[in-house]
């Protein structure tokens, strides 16, 4: 029996709705997940993982406000779990909320450094453009304390991209360069954006817009990945930036 069967077989159960929804996530199938997590939540509405859930599947949908709730609500109900804060951080940035997620991505880069250091790349990533965002340039230099060539990285994308804003890596050829080192190959595409968008926004707080507009705007008319971060926020930075840009799904 399926789990979507045993729902309907017992339709007050909440665990179940989390179980079928995560399930249907594995499909694909997200606008039904989702749905199926709202039902859920009404039932038991301190499911932090359910919370946790709907919260990330609202970031792709680029309802932002909807998904730091949820996520704040998940990193409250377990916060010792450093991707309910990661997340939230996320959310809030790409939302506007600058202060937030600075608040919530430092609570991650703690967490991440007692329970999963690989991950320290990506939050440190994040960490540092917010607080560039914020215009604490002193901040953002000294986090970058917690990354070093060679280090174990989960995702080598961020590691790159961290190496990059510290100096390590040179500007030039930066993407090239990096692109002949991955070693997850099924991630190649979303690895070559990621990388993109981490040296096009490092150009720009280099005072350099004349480069790197013309590398968002080829993330932001990008006919691939459109709910990948690179792209949707290099689609929001060209909007703030003034700069016009075709949008391949209007």
């Amino acid at each position: 029996m399926t789990v979507l069967e045993m729902l309907k077989n017992d339709p007050d159960n909440p665990n179940l709705y989390r179980e079928a929804g995560e399930a249907l996530l594995k499909e694909d199938r997200v606008d039904e997940a989702i749905a199926l997590f709202s039902k859920g939540l009404i039932l038991n509405p301190f499911d932090a993982a359910m919370r946790y859930r709907r919260g990330r599947k609202y970031i792709g949908r680029k309802d932002y406000g909807v998904a730091a709730s949820d996520l704040k609500l998940a990193a409250m109900l377990d916060p010792e779990n450093w991707r309910n804060w990661y997340y939230q951080g996320v959310a809030c940035y790409l939302g506007g909320m600058f202060e937030l997620a600075r608040i919530a991505q430092e609570r991650c880069l703690t967490l991440i450094k007692k329970h999963d250091p690989k991950s320290i790349p990506a939050s440190v990533d994040w960490n540092w453009m917010i607080l560039m965002r914020l215009g604490r340039r002193d901040e953002a230099q000294a986090v970058l304390d917690n990354v070093y060539p060679g280090m174990e990285a989960e995702d080598g994308d961020y590691l790159a991209r961290t190496l990059l804003y510290k100096g390590y890596y040179s500007p030039d050829n930066f993407v090239e360069d990096r692109m002949k080192e991955i070693q997850n190959a099924d991630r190649a595409r979303s690895y070559e954006l990621m990388l993109s968008y981490g040296l096009a926004n490092w150009l720009h707080y280099q005072g350099k817009d004349e480069q790197a507009v013309p590398l968002l705007k080829k993330l932001a008319e990008s006919p691939d990945n459109r709910n990948l971060f690179a792209v949707s926020q290099a689609s929001q930075d060209l909007t703030a930036l003034g700069v016009p840009f075709n949008d391949p799904t209007r």
